[in-house]
């Protein structure tokens, strides 16, 4: 049986397939330009920014620090590291 570490992140690795999955509902949903968190598949908070996702996550009794927390950009944007 896995550990509880070991379930966390399979969670969170769910949860970010599913986002990769989902983004262009996301979109159609709404969410473009908007933090959102992701818990068993569903949009648990979404927000401006991080801090307030974070802090709304925090209200929920859950631990960000293990959520899946992403940016919703819009169609064709490209992320530049």
């Amino acid at each position: 049986m896995p550990d509880q570490n070991t379930q966390l992140l399979q969670r969170f690795e769910k949860d970010s397939q599913w986002f990769n999955n989902n983004i262009n509902f996301l979109r159609e949903e709404g969410f473009t330009g908007k933090t959102v968190a992701i818990k068993g598949g569903k949009v648990i908070s979404s927000g401006e920014n991080m801090d307030s996702v974070i802090r709304a996550v925090e209200k929920q009794k859950e631990q960000p620090q293990f959520i899946f927390i992403e940016i919703v950009h819009p169609e064709g944007y490209t992320l530049l590291f």
